[in-house]
């Protein structure tokens, strides 16, 4: 009784709200009353999920990828579009671009924020390229494992005819035709699962690259060269580099350089941004250059000996900051190098076990072609090994795309690409 009550009480609420005619309804207090619920005791038993009422499901093609379209997508425009759709720094470029009521007035304080947004801008777009790329490169490893998996049907469907044809002739055949339909259908199964990462991957890259809406089945392709580059990564260099054109760090120089009485407010505003604790005004007001000026001139009066010390301060405080942030971009780039080398190697030892099992695929097929027993059933299995020896080094390469590209966003390089402005360190 009491829930019905709490329902009419919304019903007649809004219904009253709306009647006053003093403005959109507002919502109830206690809209509805909690209610206590006794739960039964009970004895443990096993929940049957059980499938029995699900269809047969038809015959699904397994010979390529399913879609209406496709859309061909290479790393730099997945760069571009994704760093040119992330919205933060959109925002921040924006309102950089709100005119001044007049030149002439652009204090340093202005300008300053200027810089912060467009390097706080940069560091976004940086985040987004790499996190974009990161999902391109999964794509990749699922659209070419996924091919793979599809070579494997032509090799076990032959198998599973000629055990189906034996057993019903009633003819010995060393393989049990219901074991290759259980394997059938669990290639049928990786198969569907994969697909549906593929799909998956498309919604996300498609909002992170500001795509319109396509229609349902309407995918991307990645396309383009995903040779690993042999040259070793130098962490060193990768520090250095991440040091010198890492947005976020220009930017948190670029307010330590600019910090004067008329900025303080707005170093202030950053120091308790980070930290609540810190940037509290300490009754010393940021001064205008111009009043500063006057003072020293017309009232030969020496700056606040408050203001000084608060200066030096904060001084203290962004040198501290960026000291840390330089520690922390400078290791994580050193990291991702070493994960690139590291990467690299285990590409290298996947691509080693492949030339072993195509050694042991070419032996089989001889083997066959001269009708040794047992060929029949030899190569077949000797070709899915290899078919899982290429999915191996298939996901190790893109891994080291993918280590590649944090790489790359540790040292800010995606940002400085995206806009048409490489760093100086970036190799031509």
């Amino acid at each position: 009784m009491r829930r019905w009550w709490g329902i009419w009480a919304v019903v007649l609420g809004a219904s009253g709200c709306c009647a006053s005619g003093s403005g959109p309804p507002r919502p109830a207090a206690h809209s509805v009353a909690p209610v206590a619920v006794d739960l039964p005791l009970t004895t443990p038993t096993v929940p049957v999920l059980d499938a029995k009422s699900l269809p047969k499901l038809p015959p699904r093609s397994v010979t390529g990828p399913q879609g209406s379209a496709f859309r061909r997508l290479t790393e730099a425009d997945c760069l571009v579009l994704a760093a040119a759709n992330a919205s933060p720094a959109n925002r921040l470029d924006e309102e950089n671009r709100v005119p001044a009521q007049s030149k002439d007035c652009e204090s340093p304080a202005d300008r300053l924020r200027q810089t912060l947004r467009y390097y706080a801008a940069l560091e976004s777009r940086n985040r987004a390229a790499a996190d974009a790329l990161d999902r391109y490169f999964q794509l990749c490893d699922v659209e070419a494992r996924t091919d793979l998996l599809r070579k494997a049907f032509p090799v076990l469907d032959p198998l599973h005819e000629k055990a189906r044809a034996a057993k019903a002739q009633d003819v010995r055949y060393p393989l049990d035709p219901a074991d290759l339909e259980r394997q059938r259908s669990q290639l049928v199964s990786q198969l569907e699962q994969a697909e549906l990462g593929a799909r998956l991957l498309n919604l996300d890259l498609k909002n992170r690259l500001g795509l319109p809406y396509p229609p349902a089945d309407e995918r991307l392709w990645p396309s383009g060269d995903f040779a690993i580059d042999p040259t070793p990564s130098d962490p060193d260099a990768a520090s250095n580099a991440a040091l010198a054109d890492r947005p976020e760090l220009r930017g948190l120089r670029a307010l330590h350089a600019a910090l004067t009485p008329e900025t303080l407010p707005d170093v202030r505003d950053y120091l308790r941004a980070g930290n609540p604790l810190l940037g509290s005004p300490s009754g010393v007001p940021g001064l205008s250059l111009a009043a500063l000026v006057h003072r020293l001139l017309h009232h030969k009066q020496a700056p606040d000996p408050a203001a000084v010390a608060e200066l030096e301060v904060r001084r203290k405080q962004l040198g501290d900051l960026i000291a840390d942030r330089e520690r922390t971009v400078a290791d994580e780039a050193r990291a991702a190098a070493l994960m690139v080398n590291s990467q690299r190697v285990r590409a290298t030892l996947a691509r080693d076990r492949l030339l072993g099992w195509e050694e042991k695929l070419a032996e089989a097929v001889k083997k066959r072609e001269a009708n040794q027993p047992g060929a029949e059933f030899l190569e077949p299995q000797a070709r899915q090994d290899w078919l899982k020896a290429k999915a191996e080094v298939v996901a190790e390469v893109a891994a080291w795309h993918q280590a590649r590209i944090k790489l790359r966003a540790a040292m800010g390089w995606l940002a400085w690409e995206a806009v048409g402005n490489p760093p100086s360190g970036e190799k031509k």
